[in-house]
């Protein structure tokens, strides 16, 4: 009975021994890539919008209708509705808020923010904090961001499902700091993500204008970076369509220089 009360401990200690070896290979093979899966699922949990991605949007379906041309910050757009009864602009503090506002006599509202104070986050990063921009590098070498566009495209296309406990350590140290960029630059304006691309201007709207108010990113093909809010007033009865926010983002354009 003790010969096999040896055995039975030595059996006992040997497979206590292999398990502690497995799990301690799991955690030197998998360990970080579990961590950061279960740590996105917590995130998602508090945040539902951080499993929303960019669902693209087709062109405008017809040319637009004549409209109003507005003009400012150097740029113009056009309006597809008449009456411009109100044109507003704020300088606030921060410089990245300065705006101007366009009310229409139907009841739309267009808020266009300064182009000029618009962060180019890609080059602060570069710029502002060398070593916290290698990490970026090393951690991106694979699928290389060279622009703001891309930036944007890369953060708001991530979502926790591309996260598994067994994926390549790289991909998942990708996509971690991909969400923990979605998480800083928050939600903006009611759920929903769609991407555009019209040529000479592409980027991203954030809302339904058939449920509320809409965002929009726009960048052009210069590299500028705009940003766009629809609404319409309180207490009136009008509207803003898909295809009116798609016309005037197709339209924006610097103002031509006159020639002498």
């Amino acid at each position: 009975m003790q010969n096999q009360a040896e055995k039975s401990s030595a059996w006992s200690a040997l497979l206590l021994m292999l398990l502690v070896l497995l799990v301690a290979g799991y955690a030197v093979q998998f360990g970080l890539q579990t961590l950061t899966w279960a740590q996105a699922k917590r995130w998602a949990g508090i945040n539902p919008w951080l499993n929303d991605v960019p669902r693209d949007l087709p062109p405008p379906s017809a040319p637009a209708a004549k409209g109003t041309q507005v003009k400012t910050y150097a740029y113009e757009f056009v309006a597809p509705w008449s009456g411009l009864k109100l044109m507003e602009s704020s300088t606030q503090v921060a410089a990245s808020l300065n705006f101007a506002s366009f009310h229409f006599d139907s009841g739309q509202v267009v808020v266009f923010f300064d182009p000029d104070a618009q962060l180019d986050t890609l080059r602060s990063l570069r710029n502002g904090n060398p070593p916290e921009y290698q990490k970026f590098m090393n951690v991106f070498a694979e699928h290389p961001i060279d622009s703001n566009y891309e930036m944007y495209k890369a953060v708001y296309s991530a979502s926790p499902a591309q996260l598994a406990p067994f994926q390549p350590r790289r991909d998942a140290m990708r996509i971690n700091a991909l969400l923990i960029w979605k998480l800083s630059f928050g939600e903006d304006t009611g759920s929903g993500i769609y991407s555009f691309d019209f040529g000479r201007n592409r980027g991203f709207q954030f809302g339904d204008p058939s449920k509320g108010a809409v965002a929009a990113r726009v960048f052009d093909d210069r590299g500028h970076q705009f940003r766009f809010i629809f609404a319409v007033a309180a207490g009136s009865q009008g509207k803003i369509t898909q295809d009116d926010i798609d016309h005037i983002i197709q339209s924006l354009e610097p103002i031509p220089i006159p020639e002498r």
